[in-house]
């Protein structure tokens, strides 16, 4: 089942299901996501489901545009990890299972991630493996594959923490720096903490969105 996840500037206010063949997200209260802003229509943009399981996205007015990864878009489909602005807030499109072999998009080419180890290999290729999406700062949208044993996140010699991956699921662990990760806005302690889907991880002000 795909996912929604609605942020205003970076901070996340709430995660979506799709669940229904059609979506309206609107200043309406009766729109399936219902935003209460001035800034957007009272149905400004439309989901259809396909038989294929394809997301189409309409828009709905064209005095208020939608924005699909920075560009205007009347009518596209969704790919997984993309970001649908409407007036200020901002919609990030996800998929809850996933092909590895798809293109998931590039990893941000800094210190923020880093893989300890070789990918994990599997005679399934359709093996799935948990994700984060980043939610907000330069590289909001974007998603990483954890599909490795250990993935390092946060800056060399500022907070870092590692996630692990175990056969019974991915565990988060404070490494090093003077604040400890925050996991859905509470900070965690010593030990290793499992994570579940929808987790809100904050590491050195970089915040994460975990999907397994």
């Amino acid at each position: 089942m795909a996912k929604l996840t609605l942020s205003f500037k970076g901070r996340v206010i709430d995660v979506f299901h799709i669940e229904r063949d059609k979506t309206e997200i609107g200043r309406n209260d009766d729109c399936t996501i219902p935003i209460d802003s001035l800034a957007i229509a009272p149905v400004q943009a439309v989901i259809t489901r396909n038989d294929d399981q394809s997301y189409l996205l309409q828009a709905q007015e064209e005095a208020f545009p939608v924005l699909v990864n920075h560009e205007k878009s009347e009518e596209i489909t969704l790919n997984h990890g993309d970001v649908i602005q409407v007036g200020k807030h901002t919609l990030s499109f996800a998929e809850d299972v996933m092909d590895l072999s798809a293109d998931l998009g590039p990893i941000p080419a800094n210190d923020q991630l880093t893989d300890e180890d070789e990918p994990i290999e599997s005679d399934d290729s359709k093996s799935k493996s948990g994700v984060l999406q980043i939610m907000n700062g330069d590289n909001f949208g974007r998603i990483i594959p954890l599909n490795r044993n250990m993935t390092r996140i946060g800056h060399a010699g500022g907070d870092c923490a590692m996630i692990a991956r175990r056969e019974d699921g991915y565990f988060i662990t404070f490494l090093e720096g003077p604040n400890p990760p925050r996991i859905n806005r509470k900070p965690m302690g010593n030990q290793a903490q499992l994570l579940t889907d929808g987790d809100i991880i904050d590491v050195g002000g970089t915040q994460m969105q975990f999907h397994d």
